[in-house]
C-alpha cells in the first residue's frame, strides 16, 4: 500500500499585507487528522505543521519577537489555525478560520494568505501485524508509520488519526512495544460548536497495545496551586478504545 512520507510532505502558502506579498513559507507537516462526517460519509483531511519561534521576517538583527512564543499551524484546503504560545497562558493567541482569514500579527499590523498549496510525497508501507514484525522492524532501523482510528458511536462520526513514530519502545523477550508519539491533532467528535479546526487539540497518542489508547491532550493548566498563572501541557490524559495499526515504509 502507499503512505505519506512526513520527511518529504509539506505546506507551502504565501502571506501578503496591505496587498503586497511579504512571504512564503515551506512547513514540515508532522501529523493527519482526517475527519468523516456521518451524515455524508465524506472526509477532510487536517495537517499539523512543525512549530517555529515567532519572528519578524528578513530583518537584519532583531528578529526573534520579544516576548517569545512557539507558533505552528493546522492546514487544511478550507480551513487553518495559527496557534500561537507563550510563557504565560493569558497570553496565547488561536486565530482560526477560511485559509484566506486575516490575522493580526505581533505589530499589529493584519495579514492573510494568498495561497496554500501541499507537497505530498508517497511511499510504499507494508502493514506490521504482530509484536514481533513490529519489534524487528523497530531494532532494524525502519521508518514507522501509525495510524489510529477513532469513532463516535453517536454521532457516527469517524476520525483517521496519522503519524510518523519518532520515538518507539520494544522489549524482545516480552514481545511487548510501546508507542508514544506527538504532538499529534486529537478531535473532539463529540462537539456541536465551531469550526472542523477549531474542534482539534494537540496531544500525544501511547499505546502498547492495538485495541486501546491513551492521549495527553495539550490544555491550560496551573502552574501553581491557588494561583491565577496557567500555561498549555499536557496533562489531560484519556482513555479510549481504538483500533491502531503499525506500518513500515523501508
Amino acid at each position: 500500500m502507499e503512505a505519506l512520507d512526513y520527511n518529504r510532505s509539506f505546506a507551502i502558502n504565501t502571506a501578503a499585507c496591505d496587498g503586497e506579498e511579504k512571504n512564503t513559507c515551506r512547513t514540515q507537516l508532522l501529523a493527519r487528522c482526517e475527519i468523516e462526517t456521518a451524515d455524508t460519509g465524506q472526509a477532510e483531511a487536517f495537517f499539523l505543521g512543525k512549530e517555529c519561534i515567532g519572528e519578524y521576517m528578513y530583518m537584519e538583527g532583531g528578529i526573534a519577537q520579544v516576548p517569545t512564543s512557539e507558533v505552528c499551524t493546522i492546514f487544511s484546503r478550507k480551513e487553518s489555525s495559527l496557534l500561537k504560545r507563550f510563557a504565560n497562558h493569558e497570553n496565547d493567541v488561536v486565530q482560526a478560520g477560511p485559509i484566506d482569514i486575516r490575522r493580526k500579527g505581533f505589530d499589529g499590523s493584519y495579514s492573510y494568505w494568498t495561497g496554500l498549496h501541499f507537497s505530498l510525497k508517497q511511499t510504499t508501507a507494508r502493514h506490521l501485524s504482530t509484536a514481533e514484525q513490529i519489534i524487528d522492524a523497530t531494532l532494524a532501523g525502519e521508518v514507522l508509520l501509525g495510524r489510529t482510528t477513532l469513532i463516535d458511536t453517536e454521532s457516527g462520526q469517524r476520525a483517521l488519526l496519522e503519524y510518523p513514530i519518532h520515538y518507539m519502545n520494544v522489549h524482545p523477550p516480552e514481545k511487548r512495544f510501546q508507542v508514544d508519539v506527538g504532538p499529534i491533532l486529537y478531535p473532539d467528535l463529540t462537539a456541536t460548536t465551531g469550526s472542523a479546526v477549531e474542534r482539534l487539540q494537540l496531544a500525544y497518542v501511547m499505546f502498547n497495545q492495538l485495541h486501546e489508547v491513551e492521549f495527553a491532550l495539550r490544555v491550560p493548566t496551573q502552574v501553581v496551586a491557588e494561583q491565577r498563572a496557567e500555561v498549555l501541557h499536557y496533562s489531560q490524559v484519556i482513555r479510549v478504545k481504538a483500533e491502531s495499526k503499525l506500518f513500515s515504509l523501508s
